[in-house]
């Protein structure tokens, strides 16, 4: 029986003896995905949890784990014997791993391949021809049938190595083009590279292959016009120009270079590393040519043109260690390769015992096989025992014998490490080379240099053209670094991050985006640059460390005196430590006595190698310390983050309440300057600080546990203003255990109302009521003997429903086992044919009334600050309010109007605010009321200096101008909107906003571009954590669907999403079902969704409905919605929801005249339709860039 065999790069399928093997259920899928990426490797059972639930696993996470893995060992090994160990699937190491033949799964099979073909071009012996070489990348190629690990594109553990790979496939296909040229077939190479330029314009080998197999087709305008769309976005998305090699391509097309080729042999470029999988989810390694030192580049390459004139130049470039010195210095011989330079490189070793002056060994021996001269006879660096005098004599000879063809450039790595014969050899090298074509390029470590090194350094001075000191990479050149390493997407905040914790430094950079790519996190320090810095720690004097320890515990940085202090040493000992950490590069000092660590990163492998027991005590004796000499401290002793911070991380069970006090300090300052969403990680410590101290355990002291419930509290209010809601919402839920089992009603009145904070997107999944919630706000909610308004039977947007308007008392929905009602006096809520809240009488009062507190009612409110104040009652109303479903939105709108009323007579504006946001939450009509209401958020938030709250007017009127079609006016109120927005509120703005850039393609006709918008959006949201992402992402579908005029290739999605949500998805499913040739199922879906109710998008679903009975020949309905819909001519559908448009409603209404006969009516509404999206076209262009720059 053949072995099992996987396939990855494409659809995922698992096969036996050739026939495919039904894999089950998606979670069994990614476990094997899982166990595929880890490439042979164990993954523990923790390391598998983490990953295939997203950091929320089940309860019983590890058996339904093992359950998985039996099931997957059946379907490999269907005939194992029962207790026989298994052969593919093993356990080991805590965890298991998928052992399998290397050509048994594609996408190892593929690395395989290119590992041999990179083995055999790199052995001049058995270098392959073009055709062979072709035919092994052709074979190699073919392992892939669709994108790497496509079963699992939205998954983050994949994400890693499925770039990774994809990289690997387009590297393959670079190197399979290249070979291409060689044998003349520039046509297949067009063909093949052209869709790929369009999706990587930046990826310049691509773009080079691609650039000259147009030329050599005669296709001139064609390969510069690439090459020019390649700058611009190299440009726009880096801000850096292309590499050499482009460069000296398109200088060669402009001067109608009759062959190409030369300008990169095929052997370089066929040589080009290819990162292949090393166990673990790594990326592609980066080019040469990405050097991110542009300017230090161009120096380089400036002197390098200098040195043409025939004298020598020297130049220096230091730099500490990863910091990307030899990448600058190999780009730059690499250019000078490429135009006729003789290169020659040499690197003093790190091992000890080396033969002397070893580097200009090698450079001797690349100098003379480059020259092709007699006593190159063997390969490698000469080993015989010159002295420094005979190896200077040999180089001078075969440096002039170079440059007899061109000039000639050295390269001498690592001088920090030179012997005294290496630097005695650089001296008289340049010495008697002064007068020749030669470039010196010498690259060191400073702060690792000793006296020797700068002394010869000195005595060449008047030869030193250029002394570059790198100091890390610009911002551009930290994004490409991290791209390269598989780190995508960058956003601009997590590179700001990324930038200023490596300080630049490549390596750093390339380890932590690796790290970052893998796990997620920036706070952790990769094994690689804590050896580096462990190492570079060890090398220094005794007492070194220690200090740089203490100086870690006080974060970035410390005062000598502090120092001084904490470290029991007197100040003098003091500074000459310092003083060697500073030459190691480790540290900075500053005039006034401050020292800080050069990067965040030395100071986290100083701080983590601390051992965590000893960690804890230096913080709490850091806080000790403070408050002994607060008087010789003031500014650091009263600073509550810095007291908070030590507090944190060195309490104890014992001194837990004492941190308790500082970090609700420093919560407390953050929370009076608004700066709230920054005080979430304070208020979680201090829920930790709590349950460290016992707080949480049910016999603990009532008055702490209470103190616990407030602190929980506080903490969703941030949360949801740092745009966390799902962990909001979690968190609310635990207060409001704490608070029932505490007991007392205004504790669940605390517990129900702490989200305090403005909604821009929905703050709970509109399918999955909480029903906990719902529960505890109906008990909430029942002191309050409220006369109130009530409202009539609601319509249908065809007319009223069967029951007509009369007013009713109080109609719950029918209850079923898993549905809760928020029942309010005898009265519940939601009903279904009236939405006020009804008095204990149960008479229904006058719909327009305000809100009256009666003689008979007036004891259930007490004064403000008591249980059953007006403020608890507005907040209990907010909170009912956001919690109402879709087919509860009256009922919502109902509640929201009356927490309105009762605002406006307490004068605290906050609260106003809050009722406002309640009542225009999920507002889709955009008339005078809803104007009103913005115009006084606006007005009320301006006064009383609530940006947040003035966000949101903007954000309203935004809503409004875009359901009017008024594109500039809303944008411009984007803009302010984001202006003014809270740091929490901002990404929900800018994500509403690119959906809407979106929908502006789509008005323009660029279907194919809004589609890709979209889908940038939907993964945006996504990574934001908004609630609701499938349902968004689906609507968009259906916009993008209803322009093309087909929905059946949504049917399945919106099956699912109407049983979930009958009431916004059935209008849009029946049609679906009619555009995919079902019109049997599609009736019995438009018979059950027989009326548009007036809750959400009716406008919308009316449309979609009037299309569905045209197909159906439901002529009755067919007028029925032309009458309804015939006000609403001259709009486009769909733009209430502030994201979507569906088109002119003029055109449905065409299509509706037609179906009933009205030939010359339909006609007119199809010219109103065209003059609309002219009018709106014309606005396009400067509206769409202007979203798109506000996104």
């Amino acid at each position: 029986m053949a072995g099992p065999e996987i396939r990855v790069l494409g659809p995922l399928l698992l096969s036996a003896d050739g026939r495919e093997v039904a894999l089950g259920t998606p979670m069994q899928r990614a476990v094997l995905g899982r166990l595929i990426v880890a490439h042979g490797q164990a993954v523990s059972t923790e390391r598998l949890i983490e990953d295939l639930w997203a950091g929320q696993p089940p309860a019983k996470a590890a058996s339904v784990l093992q359950v998985h893995i039996h099931n997957l060992r059946r379907l490999f090994e269907p005939d194992r014997p029962r207790r026989a160990p298994a052969r593919h699937i093993v356990s080991e190491s805590s965890g298991y791993a998928l052992r399998i033949a290397e050509n048994a799964v594609d996408a190892w099979h593929f690395e395989e391949q290119l590992r041999s073909y990179q083995e055999l071009i790199s052995n001049p012996e058995t270098r392959p021809t073009a055709i062979q070489r072709n035919t092994m990348l052709e074979s190699a190629l073919a392992q892939w049938r669709g994108p790497a690990l496509e079963a699992f594109a939205d998954i983050e553990w994949a994400a890693p190595e499925a770039r990774r790979l994809s990289d690997l496939h387009l590297t393959a296909i670079e190197l399979d083009a290249q070979t291409k040229l060689e044998l003349g077939r520039w046509g297949e190479v067009v063909i093949g590279l052209r869709g790929l330029f369009s999706a990587h314009p930046g990826r310049e080998e691509l773009v080079r292959l691609l650039a000259i197999a147009q030329y050599q087709l005669g296709q001139q305008l064609e390969a510069l016009n690439t090459i020019r769309r390649s700058r611009e976005f190299l440009g726009e998305e880096f801000g850096v120009d292309p590499g050499p090699a482009l460069r000296h391509l398109e200088t060669a097309i402009l001067t109608h270079a009759a062959d190409l080729a030369p300008l990169v042999p095929a052997t370089e470029a066929d040589d080009r590393p290819v990162l292949l999988h090393s166990g673990g989810n790594t990326a592609a390694a980066e080019t040469p040519a990405a050097t991110g030192y542009a300017a230090e580049l161009s120096e380089l390459l400036t002197l390098a043109a200098a040195t043409r004139g025939g004298s020598l130049r020297l130049a220096w470039v230091s730099g500490e260690a990863g910091i990307g010195k030899t990448t600058l210095a190999e780009t730059a011989l690499a250019a000078l390769t490429n135009t006729g330079w003789t290169v020659a490189t040499g690197g003093c070793p790190e091992i000890d015992g080396a033969p002397p002056a070893w580097a200009w060994s090698e450079i001797h021996s690349g100098l003379e096989a480059a020259t092709a001269a007699p006593l190159a006879a063997a390969p490698g660096p000469d080993t015989g025992a010159d002295d420094a005098f005979t190896l200077s004599r040999k180089l001078a000879r075969s440096c002039r014998n170079a440059a007899t063809s061109g000039p000639v450039a050295l390269l001498l790595e690592d001088v920090h490490r030179a012997d005294t014969a290496t630097l005695q050899v650089l001296r008289q090298v340049v010495n008697w080379l002064r007068e020749e074509p030669v470039l010196v390029l010498v690259t060191m470590r400073r702060s690792e240099a000793g006296a020797v090194v700068h002394n010869t350094a000195a005595a060449l001075a008047q030869y030193s053209a250029a002394a570059l000191e790198l100091n890390g990479l610009d911002l551009a050149g930290t994004r490409r670094t991290a791209r390269a390493a598989g780190l995508a997407p960058l956003s601009d905040e997590l590179l700001s991050q990324l930038h200023a914790r490596t300080g630049g430094n490549p390596l750093f950079v390339r380890e932590l985006a690796k790290l970052l790519a893998a796990h997620g996190s920036l706070e952790q320090v990769p094994e690689s640059i804590r050896d580096l810095i462990d190492n570079r720690v060890a090398q220094l004097p005794a007492g070194v460390t220690e200090v740089l320890q203490h100086i870690s515990i006080w974060g970035a940085g410390s005062e000598l005196g502090i120092l001084s202090l904490a470290a029991g040493l007197p100040e003098d000992r003091l500074i000459d430590l310092i003083a060697a950490a500073e030459a190691a590069g480790l540290v900075g000092t500053g005039r006034t006595g401050s020292i800080t660590f050069e990067h965040a990163l030395i100071r986290d492998a100083v701080y983590l190698g601390i051992p965590a027991l000893r960690r804890g005590r230096m913080h709490w004796a850091a806080l000790e310390l403070l408050e002994a000499h607060a008087a010789a401290y003031p500014a650091l002793a009263r600073d509550p983050e810095v007291l908070a911070r030590h507090a944190i991380l060195g309490a104890s069970a014992e001194t837990a309440r004492t941190a308790i006090a500082l970090v609700h300090a420093a919560a407390q300052r953050r929370m009076a300057r608004r700066m709230r969403s920054e005080t979430v990680r304070l208020l979680r410590a201090a829920v930790e600080l709590h349950e460290l101290a016992g707080d949480a355990a049910d016999h603990a002291d009532r008055a702490n546990r209470t103190a616990l419930l407030d602190t929980r509290c506080a903490l969703v209010t941030a949360l949801a203003y740092d745009n966390q809601h799902r962990a909001a919402r979690t968190e609310r839920g635990r207060a409001l255990a704490l608070a029932e089992e505490l007991g007392g009603d205004h504790l669940r009145v605390r517990a129900l109302t702490c989200w305090r904070a403005p909604a821009i997107w929905a703050v709970r999944e509109l399918g999955t009521p909480d029903h906990r919630i719902r529960q505890a706000l109906s008990r909430a909610l029942a002191p309050y003997r409220l006369r109130v308004a009530t409202e009539h039977t609601p319509g249908t947007a065809l007319g009223s429903g069967a029951d007509g308007a009369r007013a009713r008392t109080s109609i719950a929905l029918p209850e079923t086992p898993d549905r809760h009602t928020l029942t309010i006096g005898e009265a519940s809520w939601p009903p279904s044919d009236t939405y006020g809240i009804i008095d204990r009488s149960g008479v229904a009062a006058e719909s327009a009334g305000p809100l009256e507190l009666s003689d008979t009612t007036a004891p259930a409110i007490d004064r403000p600050g008591e249980q059953r104040s007006p403020q608890a009652l507005i907040r209990l109303l907010i909170a009912a309010t956001f919690e109402a479903g879709l087919d509860e939105y009256p009922g919502g709108q109902r509640l929201a109007g009356q927490a309105v009323r009762l605002a406006r007579t307490l004068g605290d504006p906050e609260l106003l605010c809050a009722a406002i946001n309640a009542a225009t939450h999920l507002e889709f009509e955009y008339g005078p009321r809803f104007d009103e209401l913005a115009a006084e958020l606006e007005l009320v938030a301006t006064e009383a200096g609530l940006a947040e709250y003035q966000a949101l007017a903007h954000h309203l009127r935004y809503r409004a101008a875009v359901a009017h079609a008024e594109l500039r006016e809303a944008a411009w109120q984007a803009a302010s909107a984001v202006e003014y927005a809270d740091e929490g509120q901002l990404q929900p703005l800018l994500d509403m906003v690119s959906c809407f850039a979106a929908t502006m393609e789509l008005l323009r006709g660029d279907i194919d571009r809004s589609e890709l918008l979209y889908a940038e959006f939907g993964r945006r949201i996504a990574r934001s954590g908004t609630t609701n992402v499938a349902e968004v992402e689906l609507f968009c579908a259906m916009a993008i669907g209803w322009v093309r005029g087909d929905l059946s290739g949504l049917a399945d999605r919106l099956a699912e999403a109407y049983t979930e949500l009958p009431s916004l998805f059935g209008q849009a499913y029946a049609l679906a079902l009619v555009h995919a040739g079902k019109p049997a199922i599609a009736r019995t879906v438009y018979e059950a969704t027989d009326r548009v109710r007036e809750e959400m998008y009716p406008v919308l679903m009316s449309a979609q409905r009037a299309r569905s009975a045209i197909a159906l020949g439901e002529t009755a309905d067919v007028r029925a919605l032309y009458e309804y819909l015939s006000p609403h001519t001259g709009t486009i559908i769909g733009m209430e929801s502030g994201t979507t448009a569906f088109g002119p409603m003029d055109a449905v209404l065409a299509e509706l005249a037609e179906a009933l006969g009205d030939t010359d009516t339909a006609a007119g509404h199809r010219e109103l339709a065209r003059l609309l999206l002219e009018r709106i076209r014309t606005e396009l262009p400067v509206t769409g860039d202007s979203l798109l720059r506000v996104a």
